[in-house]
């Protein structure tokens, strides 16, 4: 849920769309076998946000949207080996994310340059992902760098495993822990619920799928900041819902506030790439 997954195209949904002019259509610039348009609350030019183009392997290789593109790069294996984030449209100038694997082919870290040659077997960059010797994530770094008084830290995940499925996780800051968090798991060993708790803290996330096992509903609870009367929108209050197309493609995302009023909805449509 949280990573980019590959997706097998069962078959390709035809459907119209214009081209939004406020960023260019690079169609004619890219071997695709189909792109994916998002809008924004309904279908129309200026209404869309975003195009993603796919490969035959419907591996996600392209990105474009208002002021910004980037490229995905993969071996012959299919295993992303880099980001290429050009600089607005232009892909000549950009700069590179590398991905680092151990021997087992766990991804570690990334490496990011601007430079357009890199010996990755001569880089020395940081490892943020460790695993056991089953190949399970036991431990990263999910954010690091410097507060507002300008004191470094690193915000990190350690995991328990019971079963072959994450059972706990602990989030630290620094030497402080700051959640204690058990998962569970329905009877389709779906994950249904994460409980994160510290004191009298508490987040709470919440997953709903559907009969065919795709995530139809992702909730979230938390009491860690007030919800005034004013509040308008709570970031760890909220919901999105996801509906998809009979080949399992994603059509539509809705979020919701803390009221179940909507906060915005995404649209998705795809077409095939046309000689």
């Amino acid at each position: 849920m949280n990573n980019l997954k590959s997706i097998v195209l069962l078959s390709i949904v035809f459907l119209s769309c214009q081209t939004r002019t406020e960023f260019p259509n690079v169609s004619n610039q890219i071997d695709f076998a189909y792109k994916q348009l998002k809008y924004i609350d309904k279908v129309s030019e200026k209404n869309l946000r975003g195009v993603r183009y796919f490969s035959n392997d419907s591996l996600l290789i392209e990105v474009i949207g208002h002021e910004y593109r980037y490229k995905l790069i993969y071996d012959s294996n299919n295993k992303l080996t880099e980001e290429y984030d050009c600089r607005m449209y232009n892909c000549d100038v950009g700069y590179r994310k590398l991905f680092f694997y151990d021997k087992n082919n766990n991804f570690i870290g990334n490496f990011y340059t601007l430079e357009t040659e890199v010996d990755k077997d001569t880089i020395s960059f940081k490892q943020t992902k460790f695993y056991n010797s089953n190949n399970q994530l036991i431990k990263e770094l999910i954010q690091s760098g410097k507060n507002a008084k300008g004191e470094y830290f690193e915000t990190w995940k350690v995991y328990d495993y019971v079963n072959n499925r994450i059972n706990k996780e602990i989030e630290t800051h620094n030497s402080d822990t700051i959640w204690v968090g058990n998962y569970f798991y329905d009877k389709k060993n779906n994950l249904s619920q994460i409980t994160r708790r510290f004191g009298d803290k508490y987040e709470i996330e919440l997953f709903f799928y559907s009969t065919s096992n795709q995530i139809k509903e992702h909730r979230i609870m938390s009491n860690e900041y007030q919800i005034e009367k004013s509040t308008s929108y709570s970031t760890n209050n909220n919901s999105t819902q996801y509906l998809y197309y009979d080949n399992g493609l994603i059509k539509e995302k809705v979020h919701y506030n803390h009221l179940g009023e909507e906060h915005w909805k995404y649209i998705y449509e795809y077409e095939s790439k046309t000689d």
